[in-house]
């Protein structure tokens, strides 16, 4: 192999390296903004409902719509974007049971929880499709979960446990 292509060779990799470890940072980035988004969303002030459903009353946001309703579940659609909520009313705020359902499932990017005396909550990112990610916000009996983007992350994160934090059942 003469010089100029070694050359180029050595420039390929370091030019992938720095790209690659670029892009790790800037995951990591929105990773620890998402986590600071949910966490706050959880333990700033509740925001009141402004719907009034069947079994549960919550707060979502007017670009958010409620696509379906089922028991347990809503169906919210963002553009085209879908958000699936799951709720459980027997289960308390300090619950952990979506937590360790969620931390059962080891194919995750990202897992982390935070408490207070009244709430518990987790935030859990994973793989999706096509530079996309799988949010999953916790918030005691309520589970929200949707596909996003990097870009995204800490604004669908603070969105998502906002509406889970919302909730009061009937």
């Amino acid at each position: 192999m003469n010089k100029y292509k070694f050359g180029q060779l050595i420039a390929s990799v370091l030019f992938l390296t720095l790209l690659f470890g670029c892009s790790i940072k800037a995951e990591s980035k929105a990773f620890d903004g998402a986590l600071t988004a949910a966490e706050a969303a959880l333990t700033n002030e509740k925001i009141k409902p402004n719907n009034d459903l069947q079994n549960l009353s919550l707060y979502i946001p007017s670009h958010i719509s409620i696509s379906e309703e089922t028991n347990s579940n809503l169906i919210l659609k963002n553009e085209d974007q879908t958000i699936i909520l799951f709720y459980n009313p027997l289960e308390f705020a300090t619950s952990k049971l979506n937590y360790e359902e969620a931390s059962s499932d080891e194919d995750y990017l990202m897992l982390e929880s935070f408490e207070s005396k009244e709430k518990f909550g987790y935030i859990k990112i994973s793989s999706g499709k096509k530079h996309t990610y799988e949010l999953q916000i916790g918030a005691g009996s309520v589970k929200v979960t949707t596909l996003t983007t990097k870009s995204k992350l800490e604004e669908d994160a603070a969105t998502m446990m906002k509406i889970a934090n919302s909730i009061e059942y009937k």
